[in-house]
Formats: C-alpha cells, sequence, structure tokens
C-alpha cells in the first residue's frame, strides 16, 4: 500500500509523460489518458491533473469548467470531474483513495473560485461509488442517461462556502 500523503496532485504539464492502457472493463467507464489530453490539452476550460506516487505517474482525470457541468450542478461555482483513471500497475495500492482525498486541499490552493467538485458515476461502477462516498462524495438523487448507461451524480464540497445556485 502507498501511504495517502505520498499520492499528490499536479496540473499537467507537456514535460509529463501520462501514458498507459487500462482493461476494456474501465474503459468501459472512463477514457485513455492520452487520448484525453490529446483533445483537451488546449482548452483553458479543461483542467488536466496527474495524479503521482511519489515522483510517478499513477493516474489522472479532468476538472472541466465547460458548460457541461451544468447538466451535473445548478452550481456556478461546481468543477466536472471526469475522466478518472488509475495506472493498472498503481491500482490496488490506494492511490484512488489518497487521490480523491487530496481533491478538496488541491481546489482550494489551485481552483480557489470553486466550492464544489460533481461527477457521474456509472450506475454499474460500483467500486467507483464506493470509492467517492468513501472520499467524502454525496449521491445528489439526480441522474443522467449517457450513452454507456445511467449515471449516478455525486457532489463533494470544498472550503466552508455555501453552495449556491
Amino acid at each position: 500500500m502507498i501511504k495517502r500523503k505520498d499520492v499528490s496532485l499536479h496540473r499537467y504539464t507537456s514535460k509529463v509523460a501520462v501514458k498507459y492502457d487500462l482493461p476494456s472493463d474501465q474503459l468501459e467507464f472512463t477514457g485513455l489518458p492520452q487520448d484525453i489530453i490529446k483533445r483537451d490539452a488546449e482548452n483553458p476550460l479543461k483542467h488536466l491533473i496527474v495524479i503521482k506516487a511519489g515522483e510517478e505517474v499513477a493516474g489522472f482525470f479532468e476538472l472541466d469548467e465547460s458548460d457541461d457541468r451544468k447538466k451535473y450542478s445548478n452550481n456556478p461555482k461546481a468543477l466536472l470531474l471526469r475522466g478518472y483513471s488509475v495506472n493498472p500497475k498503481f491500482q490496488g495500492r490506494g492511490i484512488a483513495t489518497g487521490s480523491i482525498y487530496a481533491l478538496p486541499e488541491f481546489i482550494l490552493s489551485e481552483f480557489s473560485n470553486f466550492n464544489e467538485v460533481v461527477l457521474g458515476v456509472n450506475a454499474r461502477n460500483i467500486p467507483a461509488q464506493r470509492l467517492y462516498v468513501k472520499a467524502g462524495f454525496e449521491d445528489t438523487g439526480r441522474r443522467i442517461m449517457r450513452s454507456t448507461g445511467e449515471q449516478i451524480v455525486m457532489c463533494m464540497r470544498v472550503g466552508n462556502s455555501p453552495t449556491s445556485g
């Protein structure tokens, strides 16, 4: 197991190679980091985040402030977490839990204009649902249908400011 304190979040830069494959049962629920980077690296509303274990790239996700987030939250200060994955060589070692626990502090320091993180997790992706709940996300009761099936919308408040909207 990797200690939670050894898991850190960083903004993506092209100096860091983020490339790994995922098993098909995980690709059903997320994209490959290299594809997301290729698609969104130039979009100023899509913030690419690298998960590190020590100095090694252990995972990846995107924080999206585009209009897509309005499907998930009425809060104008919400960021949409999407494209989350952990490199298979690091799976089962506490990276996912550590990265989600690190998220509030990271948002406060890097995205202080935002006070909530929202995400959609596939209703069939029980391990991801458990992880998000364990780390402080709550089911909002909102559901979204996507091509991959029903998405359960979850949110986590960040900081002490109340959610507006």
